[in-house]
């Protein structure tokens, strides 16, 4: 063997000794929480149907650096980004007056020309869908969904009053801020999923924070007082009410039991009238005599009615004969 053969081997081992670990740089490894995305000679390698390939959880090989490069992601991580102030106060000190950092607050106008201090807190994932839209199309992603946040809360606000931001709209500024930023995060090929936006706290300048407290004060007794208005007119409309149906409960029993009385008093007279009639074509009795019959009996009733009820009774001693008749005979040849 020539000594330029033992060369010729010399050199391929060592290439081949040398070779053999730039080779093994193919192999990548992709953790059970992420997925990994490859690009070769700087392409992203994509499925038939045109969708991006998503390499799972495992050992996996490819083209070694540099002709490709990998990245992996996360997808199942529910990542959170803040907007606004932070607080400076203990935590039991909550509510709508805690102190705020003046260096690290976000102020905004509300439409009602109120400076509140808001933090919203925005929750977002990557896109499974939009994986190559994250990774390739926008340049830090994150930092643009921040802007975007903090752009949408601003208009949010200035279509807000501080009543309708602190308490009132709450729900409904965050239904607002939500469907907003989902639609913005979409035009704007972040590659990113936003799943709620929450308001975490809405203050008011220390400045102004006595003001506030007596603005709140006073609605609170505003409110209390409406309360109570309310709920004494709907007492006093509750008993009007049942008083009403009380009065027109008795007076259509009053009305039934007259109407009844009436009836029968009326169907007892007729009877009276028949009778009469029947004994005067009888011949057991005239018709004009069993009238004034009945009538003087039913003056006799009246009387003793009337004198039972009375109190003291009076006599006139005047020599003279008192007539207290009040039915008087009729002619002869008359009948009613």
């Amino acid at each position: 063997m020539t000594n330029s053969h033992r060369l010729m081997k010399r050199i391929t081992l060592i290439t081949a000794v040398l070779l053999l670990p730039y080779l093994l740089t193919g192999f990548f490894v992709v953790r059970g929480n992420e997925t990994a995305v490859v690009r070769r000679f700087g392409s992203v390698l994509r499925n038939p149907s045109g969708e991006v390939r998503q390499w799972p959880s495992g050992w996996h090989y490819d083209c070694p650096w540099p002709w490709a490069v990998v990245d992996r992601v996360n997808l199942n991580a529910a990542r959170t980004l803040s907007v606004g102030n932070l607080e400076l106060d203990a935590p039991s000190q909550s509510g709508f007056l805690r102190a705020v950092d003046p260096a690290r607050q976000a102020q905004f106008l509300s439409g009602d020309k109120n400076i509140l201090n808001v933090q919203i807190s925005v929750s977002y994932r990557v896109s499974d869908a939009a994986i190559d839209e994250f990774l390739f199309a926008a340049v830090s992603p994150e930092r643009r969904l921040r802007t975007l946040a903090e752009s949408v809360l601003a208009d949010a606000m200035l279509l807000s009053g501080v009543d309708f931001a602190h308490t009132l709209g709450r729900n409904e500024l965050r239904e607002l801020m939500t469907s907003r930023l989902q639609s913005l995060a979409r035009e704007q090929q972040l590659g990113l999923t936003v799943d709620d936006v929450t308001i975490g706290n809405v203050s008011p300048p220390l400045r102004v924070k006595a003001e506030f407290i007596d603005v709140m004060n006073a609605r609170a007794d505003k409110e209390t007082a409406i309360n109570q208005a309310r709920a004494y007119s709907e007492q006093r409309e509750a008993e009007a009410s049942a008083i009403a149906k009380r009065t027109i409960d008795s007076a259509e029993v009053f009305r039934h039991q007259s109407v009844e009385a009436a009836r029968a008093e009326g169907e007892s007279f007729s009877k009276l009238i028949a009778q009469f009639r029947s004994d005067d074509q009888q011949g057991r009795r005239p018709y004009a005599e069993a009238r004034q019959l009945s009538l003087r009996r039913k003056y006799l009733d009246v009387m003793e009615e009337i004198l039972r009820n009375v109190a003291a009774k009076v006599v006139l001693d005047s020599g003279q004969a008192i007539d207290l008749t009040i039915l008087r005979e009729q002619k002869s040849g008359t009948q009613k």
